[in-house]
C-alpha cells in the first residue's frame, strides 16, 4: 500500500510541475480580429490570434528546412550515405545487415522475366528454327512411343521383380546367376529392344513420306474434284460477302521484278530510243537497208508526229552478188562522206539505174533466159524501194537536236515548220538535252527558254488572219514546254517575264489611250498557263492583273479590233482571278483583225459579254456589295430593249437580267445612328430598393456547385502558396543581409589588423634608421 501511495504522490507533483511550466497568454501579444458585420448565433474560427507566436514557429521552421538547403546550396563535397539502416540510430549492424539481404532478395523477386533461360540463343531442329516449324506433332520425336509391350524400350515388371528384388530365395537358387550377369542381360536386353523401335520408327517414317508425296500427286485431282464440288455450292449459296472474299482473293498482284523506273532512267532510255531513231533515219538516208523484198522497215513519216515508236537496229545494206561494182562504188562514196547528203547522192543513183537498165537491156540481147530477167525486175525492184525509201528519210524530222547557242540557230530549226512540227523540234532537244543528263544543260536550257520568248513574240503579228491563227497554235503547243522549262529554272523564268512585262508597260505607258498589240496579250495569256493564279499575290501574276485592268480603264475603243482585245482582256482577267476557262466564248481570232462592225460580230461580242458578266456572277454573288457591284449593269440593261435580236440573244439577256434582279436581297443599306429613345420626365415616386441582409447565391447544378468550391478552395490555396513564398524570400534576404554585415565586420577587423601591422612595422623600420 506504501508502495501505491507513494506513486500516486509523484503523478500529482509532474502534473503540478507542467502546469507551472505553462506560460500564461501574454495580453499584448494576443491579436483580436475584427468582423465587418457581426451576425448573432455565427462562430469565428479565427477571432482571436497569436502572430507573435505563429511567427516564431514559422521563423524556427525555416531555419530548419530553409536554411539547411541555403547552407547546402552551391557545394558538391558532400558525401550522403544512403545505405538501409545507416540513420536509424536503435538498429544495430546484425539487424542492418539482415534488412539489406532482404532488401536484395525483393530486388530478385521483381524480375518480370524470370523464366528466360537464355533469349539471345535460337534453337533450331535441321536447319529450321521452331518458329519457322508450323506443326511441333512430329512423328519422328523419341518421346511417342508404340503401346506394344514387346517393342518398348521399357522393362516388364516380372524381369524388374528378378533383377531388383531378387525374387525370393527359391527364384534366386532356381537361376544360378549373379547379379553382375542378371545386369549385363539387363544391358543387352535393352539395347535390343531400342535397336528393334529405332528400326520400326524408320520404316514408320519412310512409309510416311511415300505417303505424303502420293498424296501431293493426288492433290490436283483431288482440289479439282473439290473446286467443282464449291462451284455447285457457290451457284446456290453465294451472297455478297463470299463474292467480294473472292475477288480479293484472285485480284491480280504486282509482281516484285515491276521496279518503278526514276526519272533519271527514263530521261536515259528516251535519250537512247532517240538516237536509236535518229541513226536508223541517216541509214534510211544513205540507203542502208536491209531486207528490201520480205521485211520493209516501217518508220514514222514527216507527217506522223507520234514519236513513240520501236527502235530497230542500223543494219548496213547487204546486197547480193547480182548487182554490179557501181553500187560498190556508190557505197564507198556515201561512207567516205558521212552524215552530210546532198543531191549528187540521188543523181548518182539514178545515173546506177541507166547504166543498170543498158546492162540488162545488153544482158536480154546476150540471154533471154526467164531467170535472168527475173534477178533483173529484182533488181530493178530493188533499186526504186531503195530510192523511195531514201526520199522519205529525207522528209522526216531529226530524231536528236543539240541546244541552239543563239536565236538565229533556234530559227533554223524552226523555220518552214508549222507549230505541230515546231513543238516536236523542242521536245526533242529536251529530251536530248535534259539536266538531268549534264550539269552544263540546265543553263542552255535557260537560254532557249529566252529564245522560245523571243520567237513567240517575232510570230505575235496582226498583219492577217493565217499569221494570228500561227501565233495561237504556237503558244498551244508551246506552252508545255515553256511551262517544263519556266520550273527547271524558276529564278531565272521569273526575272525574264518580269522583264518583258515591264518593256511591255513601257511601250504602252507612251500612248495610254490605245489598246496594245497582240505581242503584249499573248504574254498576259502565257503568264496564265505558266505561274500560280491562285496565289493572293504573286510577283509575276499580280503585276500582269493589275497592267490588264489599267487597260480596260485607261484605253479608248475606237474600232472592231479594241472590242475584241477588251473581250480577251476580260477573259484573261476571269481565268486570272477565278481559275476557270469559259467555254461559252463565241469570239474568233478574225475578230482581232480590224473590219467593219457588221451585226455577226456585234452579236458574238454582246453574247461574249453576257456570257462573261454571268461567270462572274456566278462567283462573285457570296458577295454583300455584290448588287452595288451589278447595279449599273442592270440599269444598261432595261433601258435597251433589245427587241431587233435574235432570240437566242434575247433569251440570254433575259436571264441575266433576272438572275441580276435577284441580289436586291443584298442590297447594302446605308449606315444611320442610332435613334435614341427619349429622356422620360422626372417623377416624384419613391424609389424602392430591396436590401438583402444575407449574401445571395445563385442556383446551380451539384457538378457546377463542387467545381466552384474547388475553384475556390485553388485560388485560397494559390494566395496562401505565394505568401509564403514571399515570406521565404524575406527570410533568405535578410539572412543574405546578416552575412554580409558579418563579412564587412570581419573584413573591417583584418583591415585594421593589417594597417595595425604595417604602422609597427614603419615604427621598427624608422628605428633602425635612426640607429643608422
Amino acid at each position: 500500500m506504501a508502495k501505491a501511495k507513494k506513486k500516486l504522490l509523484s503523478e500529482i507533483s509532474q502534473q503540478k510541475r507542467i502546469q507551472q511550466n505553462k506560460k500564461s497568454l501574454n495580453p499584448f501579444e494576443v491579436h483580436i480580429n475584427r468582423d465587418k458585420q457581426n451576425v448573432l448565433g455565427k462562430k469565428s474560427k479565427a477571432d482571436r490570434g497569436l502572430p507573435g507566436v505563429s511567427r516564431a514557429k514559422a521563423i524556427k521552421k525555416r531555419k530548419e528546412t530553409l536554411l539547411q538547403e541555403y547552407k547546402l546550396k552551391n557545394k558538391d563535397n558532400l558525401f550522403f550515405d544512403k545505405r538501409i539502416g545507416e540513420k536509424n540510430v536503435i538498429m544495430n549492424e546484425e539487424d542492418k545487415a539482415l534488412a539489406r539481404f532482404a532488401a536484395e532478395r525483393m530486388k530478385a523477386y521483381k524480375k518480370k522475366n524470370i523464366y528466360n533461360l537464355n533469349d539471345e540463343e535460337i534453337l533450331t531442329h535441321k536447319g529450321q528454327t521452331l518458329e519457322e516449324i508450323e506443326k511441333f506433332d512430329d512423328p519422328k520425336s523419341d518421346d511417342e512411343y508404340s503401346d506394344d509391350e514387346n517393342i518398348t524400350g521399357k522393362l516388364d515388371n516380372k524381369f524388374v521383380g528378378e533383377a531388383h528384388f531378387g525374387g525370393g530365395v527359391l527364384s534366386k537358387s532356381e537361376s544360378g546367376k549373379s547379379r553382375k550377369d542378371l545386369i549385363e542381360e539387363l544391358i543387352i536386353e535393352s539395347k535390343k529392344r531400342k535397336a528393334e523401335k529405332q528400326k520400326i520408327r524408320e520404316q514408320t517414317i519412310d512409309l510416311t513420306e511415300k505417303l505424303d508425296s502420293e498424296w501431293r500427286d493426288l492433290l490436283p485431282i483431288v482440289s479439282a474434284a473439290n473446286k467443282d464440288t464449291d462451284e455447285t455450292i457457290v451457284k446456290i449459296k453465294a451472297d455478297d460477302y463470299d463474292i467480294a472474299v473472292r475477288e480479293l482473293k484472285f485480284e491480280a498482284k504486282g509482281i516484285p521484278s515491276d521496279k518503278l523506273k526514276s526519272e533519271e532512267e527514263i530521261v536515259k532510255e528516251e535519250k537512247e530510243r532517240l538516237e536509236a531513231l535518229e541513226a536508223d533515219r541517216v541509214a534510211r538516208m544513205k540507203g542502208l537497208v536491209n531486207h528490201l523484198h520480205n521485211n520493209e522497215i516501217k518508220h514514222k513519216s514527216a507527217d506522223d508526229l507520234d514519236d513513240a515508236v520501236n527502235t530497230h537496229e542500223n543494219e548496213q545494206l547487204v546486197i547480193s552478188n547480182k548487182l554490179n561494182g557501181n553500187i560498190k562504188k556508190q557505197k564507198k562514196a556515201e561512207n567516205s562522206n558521212g552524215n552530210k547528203l546532198d543531191e549528187n547522192s540521188t543523181e548518182e543513183i539514178s545515173e546506177l539505174e541507166s547504166s543498170e537498165e543498158d546492162n540488162l537491156s545488153d544482158l536480154k540481147e546476150t540471154d533471154s533466159s526467164s531467170e535472168e530477167e527475173n534477178e533483173k525486175q529484182e533488181i530493178r525492184d530493188d533499186l526504186l524501194k531503195r530510192k523511195e525509201i531514201m526520199e522519205s528519210a529525207r522528209k522526216e524530222l531529226p530524231y536528236t537536236y543539240k541546244v541552239p547557242e543563239s536565236f538565229e540557230e533556234l530559227q533554223e530549226f524552226l523555220q518552214n515548220y508549222s507549230a505541230d512540227y515546231q513543238s516536236v523540234i523542242i521536245d526533242r532537244i529536251i529530251k536530248c538535252n535534259h539536266w538531268s543528263l549534264s550539269n552544263t544543260n540546265k543553263e542552255k536550257l535557260s537560254n532557249l527558254f529566252l529564245f522560245l520568248l523571243q520567237h513567240l513574240n517575232d510570230n505575235a503579228t496582226e498583219d492577217n488572219v493565217e499569221n494570228v491563227i500561227k501565233c495561237f497554235q504556237i503558244i498551244d503547243r508551246l506552252s508545255p514546254s515553256l511551262y517544263d522549262l519556266a520550273h527547271l529554272n524558276p529564278i531565272n523564268a521569273k526575272a525574264v517575264i518580269q522583264a518583258i512585262i515591264k518593256e511591255k508597260y513601257e511601250e504602252f505607258k507612251k500612248n495610254k489611250k490605245k489598246y496594245p498589240g497582240l505581242d503584249t496579250l499573248i504574254f498576259f495569256k502565257l503568264v496564265s498557263l505558266i505561274f500560280p493564279t491562285s496565289d493572293f499575290r504573286h510577283p509575276i501574276t499580280t503585276p500582269c492583273l493589275i497592267f490588264m485592268s489599267q487597260i480596260l480603264f485607261r484605253c479608248r475603243i475606237k474600232n472592231k479590233t479594241d472590242i475584241s482585245k477588251g473581250l480577251f482582256i476580260c477573259i484573261l482577267i476571269l481565268e486570272i482571278n477565278l481559275d476557270i476557262d469559259p467555254n461559252s466564248v463565241f469570239m474568233t481570232v478574225s475578230d482581232l483583225i480590224n473590219g467593219p462592225l457588221d451585226d455577226d460580230f456585234k452579236i458574238r461580242a454582246l453574247l461574249t459579254a453576257i456570257n462573261l458578266l454571268r461567270e462572274f456572277k456566278n462567283h462573285l454573288e457570296e458577295l454583300e456589295a455584290v448588287y452595288s457591284i451589278f447595279e449599273p449593269i442592270l440599269k444598261l440593261l432595261k433601258v435597251n430593249s433589245f427587241d431587233k435580236y435574235p432570240l437566242n440573244v434575247k433569251k440570254y439577256i433575259k436571264q441575266l437580267r433576272r438572275d441580276l434582279k435577284e441580289l436586291k436581297n443584298k442590297k447594302l443599306e446605308y449606315i444611320m445612328i442610332e435613334k435614341k429613345k427619349p429622356k422620360p420626365l422626372r417623377l416624384y415616386e419613391p424609389r424602392i430598393e430591396t436590401v438583402y441582409d444575407a449574401k445571395k447565391h445563385k442556383s446551380m447544378s451539384k457538378d457546377k456547385a463542387e467545381r466552384g468550391k474547388l475553384l475556390h478552395k485553388y485560388k485560397k490555396e494559390m494566395k496562401g502558396a505565394i505568401r509564403e513564398i514571399r515570406r521565404d524570400r524575406a527570410f533568405i534576404a535578410k539572412l543574405q543581409i546578416k552575412e554580409q554585415i558579418k563579412s564587412d565586420k570581419e573584413r573591417k577587423r583584418k583591415v585594421k589588423e593589417i594597417f595595425g601591422d604595417a604602422a609597427m612595422q614603419q615604427g621598427e623600420l624608422k628605428k633602425l634608421k635612426r640607429k643608422k
